[in-house]
């Protein structure tokens, strides 16, 4: 890889806790790999935490949060930090 490449994280965003946590439980029920994670701030200010899941689960996760009618604030798309705390690229 290089050291240049721009990576992306992509976060479920949740308006409280416990559709975060509905969201959590449904998503690893359908085989969707995520993450509970602090919502990074240049994402949101509301619900404190999110899931974080790959790019490829973007569209698979969209349609479970449907099927199960979860609230969420979005889903957003954030320029991950490098290992020194500065962003990539």
């Amino acid at each position: 890889m290089a050291d240049n490449q721009e990576i992306y994280r992509y976060y479920i965003l949740f308006p409280n806790h416990h559709e975060g946590l509905k969201a959590h439980k449904y998503l690893k029920e359908a085989g969707i790999k995520c993450t509970i994670s602090p919502t990074p701030r240049e994402a949101s200010k509301s619900c404190g935490i999110s899931l974080l899941i790959d790019e490829e689960n973007v569209s698979s996760a969209r349609n479970a949060i449907g099927d199960h009618s979860i609230k969420i604030d979005g889903i957003v798309k954030i320029l991950s930090k490098n290992q020194n705390g500065y962003r990539s690229g």
